[in-house]
């Protein structure tokens, strides 16, 4: 299977989903960062990581303009948040929002749980994430999911998952033998 993993990670999370697939695959996982070290064109299929920040995918412009740029290569993309999977109501607005339809029709894409290190972010981030701090507490009276959500982002966690790489090992193995959409 000629296939890279591509990804953005800030606090690791997707790094690690990136790692474990690549190990998968028997491929390479990059960073999108360093994105002069390989040309996505050269790869039949790429399987693209972002994290979610502050309601968008960070990387997503990547996975747009590689998309573009080749056609011929088939795209297989998996999206790391905090928000627990079961929150389907979240999850399916927050990747429907970042994989709009008709745009990525027919891109296999994938929500995996991540986690949160405050102690990983960036200055601005750090920032950023005080404000939400300060909003959550608001919410969190009345809203059991921001409450809880509060709590794990305080105490910070990791709900990464090793058996979660499954389907999307699958279905780029899927993909690699033409059995899936060609995108």
């Amino acid at each position: 299977m000629n296939a890279v993993v591509a990804y953005s990670s800030q606090t690791e999370f997707t790094k690690r989903y990136a790692e474990w697939i690549a190990e998968d695959l028997g491929c390479e996982a990059v960073s999108i960062d360093d994105e002069k070290r390989f040309d996505a064109g050269a790869f039949d299929v790429v399987v693209f990581g972002g994290w979610f920040h502050a309601a968008s995918l960070v990387g997503g412009k990547w996975l747009r303009r590689a998309r573009e740029e080749h056609p011929h290569a088939k795209f297989v993309a998996f999206a790391v948040g905090a928000t627990p999977a079961e929150w389907a109501d979240m999850v399916d607005e927050a990747m429907g929002r970042e994989f709009p339809s008709p745009e990525f029709d027919g891109m296999p894409r994938f929500y995996l749980r991540g986690g949160f290190a405050y102690e990983r972010l960036s200055m601005p981030n750090k920032l950023a994430m005080k404000l939400f701090f300060k909003m959550q507490e608001k919410q969190a009276a009345t809203d059991p999911r921001a409450a809880e959500m509060l709590e794990g982002m305080r105490g910070g966690f990791d709900a990464t998952d090793r058996a979660a790489v499954a389907p999307v090992v699958a279905c780029a193995r899927e993909l690699a033998c033409g059995e899936g959409t060609r995108v």
